[in-house]
């Protein structure tokens, strides 16, 4: 009964709302209704963050904090083997191998994301990636109990994949389960989920909690538990977007707006009109090839300026200043466990600033967030050269390189962490969104790597003038943002098409 009447209301809003536009006076255009974030659509988007963003932070943090009882352990294994301590090169060289698979896995993850995506669906490709967390987190946990260090370089190597896979999966459904006006503040909940978990695992990690020679298997195994929630995915629906564009399934795309829109007819009629209206315009070319992103400009140009955003996010520094964090905070004057505890903060303020950006990237803008991030990134960089360089000096500059170091933290938050994976899902249509997202996944894996594996070798060379380097490339990537990057908050791909279109390389604000 109840049900009925619903469906009663629904019919009369609706038709309320014809007579309404039918009323209009000539020539005036009505605003598109704005959505709202549903009980159900919100549901469905914390289950699918938090199994598959939350699990990224947490699995790639989870030798964070207890890194030192990792090595020991390599260090156990080596001596039972051989009969000798392992010497600090041979350490040295396998963990580096083992934190370097996490990025390369990565790349292989990414370049299949969208492929996945594609092929099984949003919501299906991310349910099946809990296959390899599976697998993963079992190698992971024997790892101890057999006395094997190369399980874990196993174990990572997967990790990474499925943080690959991940990685391209979650924000392509984020962008297409929810309106459009809301797009931006959902699309920051992958940024969000990431850090939550990155701030979850370090804290679990302590030596007070499960950072401990006989409890680390416990922490690892931990990574069941965001898989175990994630299957709560399958009773939600696919992506509409992907169900009307990829499957022509029209009535599988209308019933999922249903539950994601609570039957509001008014606004999903109008987004199966813009749906069926997209689907018109790519029906020449309705899946892109690879070839076709170096070969067609309306594909080719928006590519270039996504993969700059990813390569910025990585190339800024943000894991070198992450990196650091501990021995920062020690040459403050911290002691004992306090500089762990002090990177924890940095992670507390990460998730608040995320929070910050989740509120208004959808008042203020995408570009106007990355520009602002890059330039309070770019001065935070070279006041932590700077800081770092004359501590020796002036005794005081060790606090301005913690302070140097938490508006890094903060300028990261706002616009560069979260933004290139929302973006690059705006620049493309249904038609290229899976394959792009594949390579912008990868170049982004690929840009940890190369950061990840070289920056060491570029610390020993220059010690602290390494950010002077960060800086002066967030100076190009400041002006790459300014000069090149549009803004696609609340537009249509069409129009974000044709302001690629433009002679001139500078795209205006958005109003």
């Amino acid at each position: 009964m109840s049900h009925k009447l619903d469906l009663l209301n629904s019919e009369k809003i609706k038709q309320f709302e014809l007579e309404r536009i039918e009323t209009l006076p000539t020539g005036y255009e009505r605003e598109p209704k704005k959505g709202v974030l549903t009980k159900y659509l919100m549901l469905s988007l914390l289950v699918a963050a938090f199994g598959s963003a939350f699990q990224f932070g947490f699995s790639i943090a989870i030798f964070n904090t207890p890194s030192d009882v990792i090595q020991s352990f390599y260090r156990e294994v080596y001596s039972d083997r051989n009969g000798e301590s392992m010497p600090n090169s041979t350490l040295n060289t396998y963990w580096s191998i083992t934190n370097g698979l996490v990025p390369f896995g990565g790349m292989v993850g990414g370049m299949f994301s969208g492929f996945t995506g594609d092929l099984l669906g949003r919501k299906n490709g991310l349910l099946s990636v809990n296959a390899i967390v599976l697998i993963s987190t079992i190698l992971n946990v024997i790892s101890k109990y057999i006395q094997s260090y190369e399980t874990i370089m196993v174990s990572r190597f997967l990790t990474g994949i499925y943080c690959g896979l991940f990685s391209g999966l979650l924000p392509l459904y984020l962008s297409e389960c929810p309106p459009k006006n809301l797009r931006g503040s959902v699309g920051t909940l992958n940024q969000l989920s990431i850090v939550t978990g990155i701030l979850v695992v370090n804290i679990l990690g302590l030596p007070e909690l499960l950072g401990k020679a006989d409890r680390w298997p416990i922490l690892v195994g931990l990574s069941l538990v965001p898989a175990l929630v994630h299957i709560l995915l399958v009773i939600f629906p696919e992506s509409p977007k992907f169900l009307y564009m990829k499957k022509n399934d029209v009535s599988g795309a209308e019933k999922s707006l249903v539950k994601f829109r609570n039957h509001d007819r008014v606004l999903i009629d109008e987004e199966l009109e813009e749906l069926k209206e997209e689907k018109a315009k790519t029906a020449d070319n309705p899946h892109a090839a690879w070839s076709d992103f170096w070969t067609i400009e309306r594909l080719r140009k928006p590519l270039f300026v996504a993969l700059m955003i990813q390569v910025s996010q990585q190339f800024s520094g943000i894991n070198a200043v992450i990196f650091y964090s501990t021995g920062i905070f020690k040459n403050a004057g911290l002691e004992g466990e306090w500089p762990i505890y002090g990177t924890i903060i940095l992670g507390a303020v990460q998730i608040a600033m995320t929070f910050v950006c989740m509120a208004i990237v959808d008042r203020a803008g995408r570009r106007i967030l990355l520009l602002t991030g890059m330039i309070g990134m770019c001065i935070s960089s070279f006041m932590l050269a700077l800081t770092r360089i004359f501590s020796d000096k002036v005794e005081w500059l060790n606090y301005m390189t913690v302070v140097s170091a938490v508006f890094y933290i903060i300028f990261f938050s706002i616009g560069p962490g979260a933004i290139p994976w929302l973006i690059t899902g705006e620049l493309f249509g249904s038609d290229s969104r899976g394959k792009a997202t594949s390579i912008a996944v990868f170049v982004n894996w690929l840009s940890n790597f190369i950061v990840t594996v070289t920056f060491p070798f570029i610390e020993t060379a220059i010690g602290s003038y390494s950010f002077i380097v960060f800086g002066v490339l967030l100076i190009f990537f400041s002006l790459f943002m300014l000069f090149f990057v549009p803004e696609t908050k609340h537009k249509p791909i069409e129009e974000i098409n044709d302001m690629f279109k433009r002679k001139t390389i500078f795209f205006p604000s958005s109003k």
